[in-house]
């Protein structure tokens, strides 16, 4: 459990939720120039009067509870109008955090209450317990692997997606009570507002992901990928959801002219796609946004690899053992290409690192995720997987499809947040080798596994500029669907 932080009664709720959040508390006890009680609150609570109109600059004494549970010097539990026995049917929470008064009313202490059974007050609780995560785009390859991670570590997850690519990761999270999915994108005001309704903070991985997909309809990507990310942030913002994670990439890196040297954070940025185009953008949209009270942080991610329960096909990692078991043929084109790699769960562990840090450690700031040993370039990767698939050969192409090469940097996550990958891309291709021998997926050139393909097939893409314009005039006609306890 934690303790509260305290504030005097002129402070704004803007203020107010910075200084719960920098301190890690749950909650607030405001008090008067003399130390008094006036009445105490929970960030949950300001964000909901946020939410209900009152603006972030009305005083925090004009929203709290000004009959909150209290201690007497003496131990004694009781509500400030002294109705000891009333208050355990008026508080959803078990477990609260309630200030100890004097017999001047003035507040020498906080300490825990146990609602359902006082002589226990005082107790810890994880934290983490009483928190909810909105994830955007938490159905994907990387989302529902960040998504079963929370839930593991004791979060509340809620889930923003338009399910394009259908809602395969989430399904056997239906059953789950502290999950939440709606069905739509963060295209839409009014969904945005459903969405970070009683949340704690956001993950934004929402978007059209992968250079292809993302040249499939450039209007739609900057829909996507752009214009969503400055709305969502934008209404964070004014909503005091000041811990807000977004998913960028080390594509924006591009086409390194410097490839004998690791690029750190602070490194020039040269893109050569769309994509990382507008990633840079995003990213400029939030620094911009970013002040005292608002405080995003950016990871930029190596190329992901591994299991997901939306598995895709289409990231190098993936797809060269893919060749090697289903053609025999290791297929390298160019080769001399450097990339960065990381395996999924451990890009879904370094966003629980972030979650969890003090906000002061990740507030604007950006670091890039992965491991300096996993820097490889594509014939190096075409070796790993050669020697887990020993009846496939290299073949070397001369065309180039892609030109982006670049080697990164990882020292800042790892001393800064203490994030060191844990798998390996040889661990990753034996099991792959495994689950194929098992047909644990079936045909692995299916369409579902494929971002471009999915999207260049869906209907529901065709039809996404429709569905914008929609939700922007009639929100009632809107495509989200709320799903209490899952899909």
């Amino acid at each position: 459990m934690r303790w509260p932080a305290t504030a005097d009664s002129r402070m704004t709720i803007r203020d107010a939720i910075t200084r719960i959040d920098r301190s890690e508390s749950s909650g607030i006890v405001i008090v008067d120039d003399e130390n008094r009680l006036v009445g105490t609150t929970t960030d949950e609570r300001l964000r909901r009067k946020l939410l209900d109109g009152v603006t972030p600059d009305t005083s925090v004494s004009a929203v709290v509870d000004e009959n909150p549970i209290i201690v007497d010097a003496n131990g004694a539990v009781r509500t400030v109008d002294g109705t000891a026995d009333d208050h355990s049917s008026t508080r959803d929470d078990e477990t609260i955090v309630a200030p100890v008064i004097d017999e001047d009313n003035r507040v020498i202490d906080v300490t825990g209450v146990d609602l359902s059974d006082t002589a226990s007050r005082g107790t810890e609780r994880d934290s983490a317990s009483a928190e909810t995560v909105l994830v955007v785009g938490g159905a994907g390859y990387l989302g529902s692997v960040l998504c079963r991670q929370l839930l593991d570590d004791g979060f509340d997850v809620r889930v923003l997606d338009p399910l394009l690519y259908g809602e395969t990761g989430i399904t056997d999270l239906a059953s789950t009570d502290r999950f939440t999915l709606i069905e739509g994108d963060a295209r839409s005001a009014s969904t945005i507002l459903h969405a970070i309704d009683g949340v704690d903070a956001v993950v934004h991985l929402g978007g059209i992901v992968g250079d292809p997909a993302s040249e499939i309809d450039a209007e739609k990507t900057l829909e996507y990928n752009l214009h969503s990310t400055r709305l969502l942030a934008s209404i964070c913002k004014y909503h005091q959801i000041n811990r807000f994670v977004f998913a960028s990439t080390c594509s924006v890196y591009g086409r390194s002219v410097a490839e004998s040297k690791r690029l750190s954070e602070e490194a020039q940025r040269n893109p050569v796609s769309l994509y990382a185009r507008l990633k840079i953008q995003s990213e400029r949209v939030l620094h911009d946004l970013a002040d005292d009270h608002f405080s995003p942080t950016i990871l930029r991610m190596a190329t992901i690899y591994g299991h997901s329960p939306r598995m895709r096909f289409d990231l190098v990692g993936n797809i060269l053992p893919v060749k090697a078991h289903s053609k025999d043929v290791i297929p390298v084109f160019g080769g001399d290409q450097y990339r960065p790699n990381v395996h999924v769960a451990d890009a879904a562990r370094a966003y629980v690192e972030c979650l969890t840090a003090p906000i002061e450690d990740v507030a604007d700031t950006v670091f890039n995720v992965g491991s300096n040993r996993q820097n490889y370039r594509i014939d190096e990767l075409a070796t790993i997987v050669a020697d887990c698939f020993p009846e496939a050969s290299i073949e070397y192409r001369d065309e180039l499809t892609d030109e982006r090469s670049y080697r990164v940097e990882f020292e800042k996550i790892r001393t800064e947040l203490g994030f060191e990958p844990e798998r390996t891309v040889r661990d990753h291709c034996l099991e792959l080798r495994e689950a194929f021998e098992s047909d644990r997926y079936g045909d692995v050139t299916a369409t579902r596994y494929n971002n471009y393909e999915t999207l260049e097939q869906a209907p529901s893409f065709e039809n996404t500029t429709t569905v914008l314009e929609t939700c922007e005039t009639t929100p009632e006609h809107s495509q989200e669907k709320l799903h209490p306890g899952g899909v």
